[in-house]
């Protein structure tokens, strides 16, 4: 009787996981585009089945094009090649076993013996995630662009080299996530009497459309008291070279009594410090500062709220590169301030309106000159933000569009 019921449960089971997989192959799905000219945007439809091992992709009715997918935690993600204005869209769910010879788009590794997973998009480095106990807090690093071209300063995780200076700040370590007083713990500078960000083991995935790593961090005070709970997601996304993007989802959980993000410039919810030869400060050829209101510059961009924030700079032998940050409208105080310096700093900061209000041409635009923020033992408090990793300038690599894919991407939904 033992092995009937067995057999029974491996059959019900075979039934029901081959339904679940058939229910995404071959359904329709319509795209209305919004208005302007959209380009390799991720979209997101609900999924009645909530992952695979198999391989996903969406092929274009019109085109017959195959773009590639990802199924996880319910969410069928795709990346069109792109849409014009107001155009309409079919593409079909093709759902494929996997070969001997599969690789995903996203390859996501960890090096043998190290914290540090490494992020491939279609072979090549995108970035790495540094997460040892060697570190006061997690960071990506290096940032790599187009032809393999880092982005960020290598300092202080390598001492020499032509992108180890200046060698201030070490607490700025390439692109990371930090505050400098919660609950008067300074958890963003990294001397004596500063706090902790102590991370737990990521969970990773790789990916078609994308991968993933997801960790939970505990900042803690100097005495390694724990303050607050992070967590925190890491989505690569399968871009080409000349535009790759990360999105960024940051959640903190008041586990360990209320909370008050106080007010200081000292912070960046999302933060990168720039290579210096695209620096403002870069005397030879300055870098670039723009944001969406199309000002230029650390004198009219610092702390002033903006949708969007772009650091770019030519490089020589190379050509211009930039990273743009993107505001999610669900975030706190959108549009966020900007703590972005001439030196290389750039980081969203919606809590320094102290700081920020000196500026003259911030004071109409900031509600208060206190930007403390504070929620109840239990509460969570959430941030999303995109990066854009580009070639070519803010024009040429068209941002204003690109965050308009991100604020209003085009409408997806099933076909019944």
């Amino acid at each position: 009787m033992r092995n009937v019921r067995y057999l029974v449960t491996v059959l019900v089971l075979g039934i029901v996981l081959g339904a679940g997989a058939q229910t995404l192959d071959g359904k329709k799905i319509h795209m209305k585009a919004g208005e302007v000219e959209s380009l390799n945007v991720p979209l997101t439809l609900k999924s009645d089945v909530a992952s695979t091992d198999d391989v996903l992709k969406v092929l274009e009715a019109k085109t017959g094009k195959l773009f590639p997918a990802t199924l996880r935690n319910g969410d069928l993600v795709f990346i069109s090649e792109g849409a014009m204005p107001k155009t309409e869209h079919e593409y079909t769910v093709k759902v494929e076993k996997k070969t001997p010879a599969y690789a995903p788009h996203v390859l996501i590794t960890k090096q043998e013996g190290k914290a540090i997973l490494d992020i491939l998009v279609d072979d090549k480095l995108f970035t790495s995630y540094h997460y040892g106990a060697e570190w006061k807090k997690p960071f990506l690093w290096p940032v790599n662009s187009e032809g393999d071209v880092p982005l960020t300063r290598d300092f202080p995780m390598k001492q020499d080299g032509p992108l180890s200076s200046p060698k201030d700040h070490p607490h700025q370590k390439s692109m990371w996530t930090a505050y400098g007083a919660v609950n008067g713990v300074d958890c963003w500078a990294e001397g004596e009497g500063s706090g902790f960000q102590v991370s737990g083991d990521p969970t990773f995935g790789s990916g078609d459309a994308y991968g993933w790593i997801a960790v939970t961090n505990v900042w803690q005070d100097k005495d390694h008291k724990p303050v607050i709970t992070e967590s925190r997601e890491y989505r690569f996304y399968a871009m080409p070279e000349k535009g790759r993007m990360i999105d960024v989802f940051v959640t903190f959980s008041a586990d360990y009594g209320d909370i008050t993000f106080k007010d200081t410039k000292e912070g960046g919810i999302i933060s990168v410090r720039m290579r210096p030869d695209m620096c403002e400060n870069y005397k030879a050829h300055p870098g670039v500062i723009t944001n969406a209101f199309g000002e230029n510059g650390m004198a009219k961009c610092w702390g002033k709220p903006s949708p969007w924030i772009d650091y770019s700079g030519e490089i020589n032998d190379v050509g211009w590169r930039g990273i743009s940050f993107f505001d999610n409208p669900a975030n706190l105080r959108y549009p966020t301030s900007w703590h972005v310096r001439d030196y290389g700093l750039m980081g969203a900061n919606c809590f320094g309106w102290s700081e920020f209000t000196k500026m003259d041409y911030n004071k109409p635009l900031l509600p208060s000159n206190n930007g403390d923020y504070s929620f109840k033992s239990g509460e969570k408090l959430a941030f999303t933000y995109r990066v854009y990793v580009h070639s070519g300038d803010v024009t040429k690599s068209a941002v204003a569009d690109r965050y308009a894919d991100y604020k209003t991407p085009p409408q997806v939904e099933w076909v019944k």
